[in-house]
């Protein structure tokens, strides 16, 4: 069990609850990890900053389902996540039964291109801990997807490639709130702006 932030723990499935004021995600270990990496860490950790009630959540390139999970478990009304690997979505699907969050959570095997209609739009929060080629790929069709003021917090790009990164997500509308340089990696939160 690992303790994140200040609402936040990791716990494995059949350990112990322990009670407390924090947020237990339950979280299977699978080929994506089980949550402990620095940059889903600091990811969580600036996810729980959010106020998320009611809020609808997109988490492209979803893993382990950790990120989606947690914005549900904090008062997000829904989460849609998006991979490309059939594992991480077997793997999402199970963590997700295992919060009780499931009915909340929809997954699409897939890219962003193959999202049905109705989950192309009306996000408040987009969750991206992906590789930097890909999070500058997507910029633009993520933030057709956002409502206007909408949070993006990205994470999975090292120190070399923050620069650029960023670059691209100013020119496809977003200021930067806040930059993080992690041991490796570098985690940020975007806001879309009017």
């Amino acid at each position: 069990m690992v303790n994140v932030g200040k609402r936040l723990r990791i716990v494995r499935p059949g350990e112990k609850a322990t009670g407390g004021d924090r947020v237990e995600l339950v979280i299977a270990r699978g080929a994506f990890g089980s949550g402990e990496h620095e940059t889903t860490v600091s990811c969580l950790e600036e996810l729980e900053e959010l106020e998320l009630s009611g809020k609808r959540v997109l988490d492209v390139g979803c893993g382990t389902g950790i990120l989606a999970i947690a914005a549900l478990k904090l008062g997000a009304e829904e989460a849609v996540c998006v991979d490309i690997a059939r594992e991480a979505i077997q793997t999402t699907l199970k963590n997700a039964r295992l919060n009780g969050v499931g009915e909340r959570l929809r997954v699409v095997l897939g890219t962003l291109r193959m999202l049905p209609e109705e989950l192309r739009g009306g996000y408040q929060v987009v969750l991206a801990n992906i590789y930097p080629e890909v999070l500058r790929e997507i910029a633009p069709q993520v933030a057709g997807m956002m409502e206007e003021g909408g949070v993006l917090i990205g994470s999975g790009v090292l120190w070399e490639d923050n620069a650029d990164v960023l670059r691209v997500y100013r020119e496809a509308g977003f200021e930067v709130v806040k930059n993080r340089w992690l041991e490796q990696y570098t985690t940020f939160v975007l806001k879309l702006r009017g």
